[in-house]
């Protein structure tokens, strides 16, 4: 009984504390700031179809996206949805000083009607935006005054049916070296954005991410409690362009329990991105069930993430993106040649979101979710995408 006291007593300690920001050194991206660029590592639609749930409501994820302009300049803002399968969608709109605006990942839209987008396409991805210098978005724009937050509500509760959490968008600041308020400011090559920490650039990725997490624990079906610590990261180099090659690396964990007992070999391949819960990262893709399991991205070391395996309630993690040959021929085509290959796997910086579904004995249950923080500085990171051009006159004398 004690146990299960220090361990309820734990989760609210974990959960309460967590507030959503990850501190980070000068010209390092981190979620409470302004920015240039910002990035949703999370965004979550439905993944369960009700004919397999019965007994939970019909009303799975949803994700509200909300971007605001703290500046008395307009700005044109360029977005990439993308799943995780790596399939993308872009679109284009306009911030008016000062606005704040909210939309929609299912259909795109908002009660106002100021911005309506394309739908979110999939049923899990991430969303980045930034800042651009006008509607063809030709060109990044140095314009540090955007921040935003997703806030992922969760319909499939029997007890409670509805719960949710929201988190800050990781925000990367412009580092233009020149420029002033109300001066256009220009930022890298066309189509490309450098993630470095210099001037020119935006700010680099930190170089891990560290977090605490209560310990994966799965009762339901004997006391009813459960605890799922579900981890997404995202690749700090991605290419979102139409002729796009993927990022493929390994997240490597280090583990410590609360008696400072190291854990290492824990690991997930991944490429372009990732959702899943710890206690189970050792699991198959689900978008790739159909393949032998050789075939299928996968990780290990489950069970330093869970009671059984940390032997205590609580741990903290350590993760790094590293190239791996453990990880090659991961993901196949159908032909059986190597989706990562090219350009293979990198090493590559990480950022991400941490969330735990928490069930309590009968019944009640809700989520939490923060942004792990943030170690040291890697610059080695970027965004590919494709830019546009003006359009062409028509020529002279016609």
């Amino acid at each position: 009984m004690l146990k299960k006291v220090a361990f309820f007593a734990l989760a609210m300690a974990v959960v309460l504390g967590s507030v959503g920001i990850a501190s980070a050194a000068q010209n390092v991206a981190n979620t409470s700031q302004k920015g240039s660029l910002l990035v949703y590592p999370l965004v979550m639609l439905s993944w369960m179809e009700p004919e397999d749930f019965p007994n939970y409501v019909e009303g799975p994820f949803e994700t509200y996206i909300s971007i605001a302009n703290d500046n008395y300049l307009e700005v044109w803002v360029k977005c990439y949805w993308m799943d995780a399968d790596q399939e993308v969608q872009d679109f284009v709109f306009r911030l008016t000083p000062n606005q704040p605006v909210w939309f929609k990942a299912s259909d795109g839209s908002n009660s106002s009607g100021t911005v309506t987008v394309p739908p979110f396409m999939g049923q899990a991805g991430e969303l980045k935006c930034w800042a651009v210098s006008d509607a063809s978005g030709q060109y990044q724009l140095a314009f540090n005054h955007l921040y935003g937050s997703a806030f992922i509500v969760d319909g499939r509760g029997e007890i409670t049916p509805t719960t949710g959490f929201e988190y800050n968008a990781w925000s990367f600041t412009a580092r233009p070296g020149a420029g002033g308020p109300g001066v256009a400011t220009y930022l890298g090559d066309k189509g490309y954005l450098p993630l470095t920490g210099a001037t020119g650039g935006y700010d680099a990725c930190p170089q891990y991410l560290v977090e605490n997490f209560i310990a994966y624990v799965d009762n339901e079906a004997t006391t009813g409690e459960e605890f799922e610590p579900t981890l997404v990261l995202s690749p700090c180099k991605q290419d979102v362009r139409q002729d796009r090659l993927p990022t493929c690396t390994k997240a490597k964990f280090d583990v410590w329990n609360e008696n400072e007992t190291k854990y290492t070999g824990a690991h997930r391949c991944i490429k372009c991105w990732y959702e899943g819960e710890l206690g189970e990262i050792d699991v198959p893709n689900v978008s790739k069930a159909g393949l032998p399991y050789s075939q299928q991205g996968f990780g290990y070391g489950k069970d330093k993430f869970s009671f059984r395996g940390l032997h205590t309630f609580m741990g903290r993690f350590r993760v790094t993106g590293v190239a791996s040959s453990v990880c090659v021929k991961r993901f196949l085509r159908p032909d059986g040649t190597d989706v990562c290959v090219p350009p293979g796997q990198v090493d590559s910086p990480l950022i991400g979101v941490l969330w735990h579904e928490v069930q309590f004995p009968g019944g009640a249950s809700f989520n939490i979710g923060n942004t792990p923080h943030g170690a040291g500085a890697d610059g080695t990171g970027w965004i590919k995408w494709d830019w546009q051009g003006d359009s062409p006159e028509a020529p002279a004398g016609r």
